[in-house]
């Protein structure tokens, strides 16, 4: 059944002597009991007073006026004008003025805040506020709310026209201004000592994330898959923030896995074909840029990485059949791209000292050896260890990118075997 409520328009005319040239203005919504007491009550705390010993009167178009008891007796009594029609604030204010209707409402009779009233119509509070209140709330509102008693700062006296000194930002308030200090770094060693969903919740809270999204994101694949539906609810939150992450990042890799996450959450079929590959294997194969044989294999059936020279019968007894459609060449990554690994996180890096000595050390032949030298000698603990896990999680990256463009999908737990 649809709910039929006032809607009133209150705006705010005037006070301590001044008049308003752009009132300010709240919309509420009233339920059919509410009395003038308690629409002058919701009216003040929408106009943000926090006095409220004051006296309040709402005068209507009849010149009816509505107070309480006391004044009501004062106003019959009164030797000086016509002797008013008055009604009590408990009355109620559906029964008292109709859609279209206006009336005054005044707070503070020494200070006269003054408020023009307009019923503008009628409405749903569920539709209008989303629930269904037992009170008049405010469900629009506009313009400047002027300080009770004019009061500019907290120890304002009205008597000096001189501000003091504004204050420091607080963290807490002004995090743009001013920083609580920098985000420590995920414990991955954390993260993959939680077995459910409320501990991995509470391993990938309060740091820093996208240093290790390839990590977080396999680690989290795995343990939904075994974590009771009834439990998954903190999970989800954070698979969708870690699929966010990835989108945004956009490194090799992340396409995928973001897929993997998002159709794990939606009970979809998963991506790709399984197979058995552990990525940390793949991604020695990647890495291998040895002089006479770089890079290895992959058995696209069995998953199993093998050196490249395991395809030669100069080293081994039984080489692998290279001919079997199964395996497939995987050839290293550039020492170009390591290198540009490198100059993407030296730009990352927050210290303008750390920052140039790690740009000077890519410089040139010895790169590589410079870049660690510097990260070892210069850094502190958490950018070397930002390094380590941005360093991992390309390589990762990769391995999952390689895989995902021949429609393959890793269901192996990470972590180098030994090949032999």
């Amino acid at each position: 059944m649809t709910r039929r409520w006032q809607i009133v328009r209150v705006e705010l005319v005037g006070g301590r002597g001044e008049r308003f040239d752009y009132p300010p203005g709240r919309v509420l919504i009233l339920p059919p009991a509410t009395t003038f007491d308690q629409l002058g009550l919701a009216i003040d705390n929408a106009f943000a007073r926090w006095d409220l010993s004051h006296l309040r009167t709402f005068t209507l178009a009849d010149d009816t006026r509505v107070c309480d008891e006391e004044l009501a007796d004062d106003l019959d009594s009164s030797p000086f004008d016509a002797i008013p029609r008055t009604m009590l604030l408990s009355a109620k204010v559906k029964a008292s003025v109709a859609t279209g209707e206006q009336f005054a409402y005044v707070f503070d009779l020494g200070d006269q805040w003054t408020h023009l009233c307009t019923v503008e119509g009628t409405g749903d509070p569920e539709t209008v506020y989303g629930i269904v209140p037992n009170l008049p709330v405010p469900v629009w509102g506009w313009g400047t709310i002027p300080d009770q008693y004019g009061r500019r700062w907290a120890d304002d006296t009205g008597d000096d026209d001189e501000a003091p000194e504004p204050r420091h930002p607080n963290p807490l308030t002004d995090p743009w201004l001013a920083s609580t200090g920098p985000t420590p770094v995920v414990d991955m060693g954390a993260v993959c000592a939680a077995t459910d969903g409320p501990a991995l919740t509470d391993a990938l809270t309060g740091v820093e994330l996208d240093s290790a999204l390839q990590q977080i994101g396999d680690h989290l694949l795995r343990t939904f898959a075994v974590t009771p539906s009834r439990q998954r609810g903190s999970l989800q939150s954070v698979m969708l923030s870690i699929h966010g992450r990835l989108m945004m990042r956009g490194w090799e890799g992340d396409e995928a896995l973001a897929e993997e996450l998002l159709a794990q959450l939606d009970g979809n079929h998963l991506p790709g074909r399984p197979v058995p590959v552990n990525l940390d294997d793949l991604d020695i194969a990647l890495s291998d840029h040895s002089a006479e044989y770089p890079g290895g294999y992959l058995n696209t059936d069995t998953g199993e990485v093998v050196p490249a020279f395991m395809a030669h019968g100069g080293y081994v007894d039984e080489p692998i059949d290279v001919e079997d459609d199964a395996w497939l060449y995987v050839e290293p990554v550039s020492s170009r791209t390591g290198w540009e690994d490198m100059e993407t996180f030296a730009e990352s890096v927050s210290d303008p000292t750390l920052r140039d000595l790690l740009t000077r050390a890519i410089a040139g032949k010895g790169a590589f050896r410079r870049f660690k030298d510097v990260l070892h000698q210069d850094a502190d603990d958490a950018t070397r260890t930002r390094w380590r896990l941005e360093e991992q999680d390309r390589s990762l990256g990769r391995a999952r990118a390689l895989l995902a463009s021949h429609g393959i999908r890793s269901v192996a737990r990470t972590g180098p075997t030994v090949v032999g």
